[in-house]
């Protein structure tokens, strides 16, 4: 009878004792067994079993083509994965970046000793154990990117669970793995002395003022404030939640991130006086973006974010405080402002409440802190008070 042969460097091997003598077979769920010659070790061995766990038996060998994907490895989930209306979906810019994470996995090695790379071993070969390793490894230097990675890596678990039906839901190897990451600290909020120090430098009027007051009052991203055209200014009635019908003039747009997946979100963010104020000189004449440079010509997208450290570093402002940065304080102003997270959310444009929390949660804070300091306050007056008072004698 074959017993489990306990050796994670050949997983699916069992051995054997017959007549005296031991012998090893590989078998992987729903094949035939393949009889392995030798001892671990021995070069026939290892042979016969790298054959074995490509899908090749001893009787009839497959021919590898070149770019062919082993059947049920996670090459072949690769490959299934590309074809799938899911990452079809993906811009451009994802597709790239998970590509670049699923060939970095596909080609390390199972095991340091051993030529097998993930690229050739079945998906189900895959358990927890080995999946926390290879993440572990990757946090030890990066943990945006092990994070990452193991989002790549969930995809080509999702073709084999939900695709192809190779394993099972729970046998999911990913499910009791989490990667957590520190909050950033890039990109910070930028404080009123920050702002009062920009405005003072950069009038209105100058493409610096006219990319930070959109930056800042409409909370978007740079490429939305790239792109925004003054045929996105529109006047529309709105009947307010109190009955009454106004004309409002606001910004109507549709938002470039996952433009590509499902349009884009629609936005409609009224302008706001000051906005209002510091779009009024602008030339509307020939149309086109709102923000321009000095040539008449449209920013970039990329070309901003230089843009706006060098208009900072002219304002005197320590580096580190970015055009993103106005989108967080555009956040954090709202949620300061008392205004309710799903509004919140919904002005900016977030696809769900977590970042969203971040602001109220924050916001709250400072509310607690400042109740904090009145309670004592209030407390230290009484007892001020309470010194100041004469002595009472109550006689009888």
């Amino acid at each position: 009878m074959a017993r489990p042969f306990n050796n994670k460097l050949y997983p699916g091997v069992s051995s054997r004792v017959k007549n005296g003598k031991v012998t090893y077979r590989y078998r992987a769920k729903g094949m035939p067994e393949i009889r392995l010659p030798g001892t671990p070790g021995d070069p026939e061995f290892e042979a016969e079993y790298q054959k074995a766990i490509q899908g090749h038996g001893t009787k009839a060998a497959v021919i590898d083509l070149p770019g062919r994907a082993l059947p049920k490895t996670f090459g072949h989930a690769a490959r299934r994965l590309e074809g799938t209306m899911e990452w079809l979906d993906f811009d451009s810019a994802t597709q790239q970046k998970n590509t670049r994470l699923i060939e970095r996995f596909l080609n390390l090695k199972v095991d340091p000793e051993y030529p097998l790379t993930w690229r050739d071993t079945p998906v189900e070969h895959l358990n927890a154990d080995r999946l926390r390793a290879v993440i572990e490894a990757i946090f030890a230097t990066n943990r945006t990117v092990a994070k990452h990675m193991l989002v790549a890596i969930k995809k080509l678990l999702w073709v084999a669970t939900e695709v192809e039906k190779w394993i099972k839901p729970q046998d999911d190897p990913s499910l009791s793995i989490r990667v957590r990451v520190p909050k950033s600290t890039r990109n910070p909020a930028w404080p009123v002395a920050i702002r009062e120090k920009f405005e003072a430098r950069h009038s209105i009027g100058t493409p610096a003022r006219t990319c930070y007051v959109l930056g800042f009052w409409l909370g978007n991203r740079r490429g939305d404030i790239a792109a925004l055209e003054w045929d996105d200014l529109v006047t529309e009635e709105v009947e307010l939640f109190d009955g009454t019908l106004e004309l409002i003039e606001a910004f109507d747009f549709r938002q470039k991130k996952n433009r590509n997946r499902h349009g884009g979100r629609e936005m409609f963010i009224p302008v706001v006086d000051k906005l209002a104020a510091a779009l009024e000189p602008l030339d509307r004449s020939q149309g086109g973006t709102v923000l321009k440079n000095g040539y008449r010509n449209p920013f970039s997208e990329k070309s901003l974010t230089g843009m706006m450290q060098h208009w900072t570093r002219q304002a005197g402002i320590p580096d580190g405080y970015t055009l993103h940065g106005l989108r967080r304080t555009f956040g954090t102003y709202l949620a300061e402002c008392n205004i309710q997270a799903r509004a919140i959310m919904d002005a900016m444009g977030h696809s769900s409440m977590t970042v969203t929390d971040d602001y109220v949660r924050e916001a709250n804070k400072k509310r607690i802190a400042v109740d904090i300091a009145r309670a004592v306050n209030d407390r230290e007056a009484k007892r001020d008070a309470m010194k100041r008072r004469a002595v009472i004698r109550v006689v009888k």
